[in-house]
């Protein structure tokens, strides 16, 4: 089971909100979960970037900064040093992350599935896509919302996730 809260980010900025995902020290089931669909995202927003490919090896160039491994692994460290701490994490449905000590929650919602309570957004467009070939479905956002699991068996699966979230899907297969 999941909790998600809905938190005031800043004091000075009460309209400020959004949904968060609660990860406490020790659910090493749900950070596994999570850690694997950030690493899908960063390896789909940077991953497949031709113009950063020839300079992704070479730390004396920017693209070094996006190489999604290093950023994989960057997201993975700071994660873990909350909760080597003690300290309760919660992560919004990009992967960003606060402590949740520091926010004001407004609400709270339990969840069966690892899927953002996100108010759905009408300029969102949702893509499924897959591999040619590929035995595997995957969606992407123009929000560039995570998705948890970042692939699905069958288009059915892939399409009833993301009509959770939008009613604009393309399917590009």
């Amino acid at each position: 089971m999941y909790k998600f809260v809905r938190c005031q980010t800043h004091p000075k900025c009460p309209d400020l909100q959004g949904w968060y995902l609660v990860l406490k020290p020790g659910d090493i089931e749900t950070l596994e979960e999570l850690h694997r669909g950030v690493s899908a995202f960063y390896l789909q927003k940077f991953g497949l970037d031709p113009h950063l490919q020839k300079d992704m090896s070479d730390p004396g160039t920017g693209a070094y900064l996006k190489h999604p491994v290093r950023l994989i692994a960057l997201w993975l460290e700071t994660i873990e040093r909350y909760l080597a701490t003690g300290k309760t994490v919660i992560v919004n449905s990009r992967g960003g992350m606060l402590a949740l000590s520091d926010m004001k929650v407004l609400s709270e919602m339990p969840s069966e599935k690892l899927i953002w309570p996100d108010n759905c957004d009408p300029d969102e467009v949702i893509t499924i896509s897959r591999w040619p070939k590929g035995y595997h479905f995957y969606l992407t956002s123009n929000k560039e919302r995570i998705f948890v699991p970042s692939k699905y068996d069958t288009l059915e699966e892939a399409r009833q996730t993301a009509e959770k979230y939008t009613d604009n899907i393309l399917e590009k297969l």
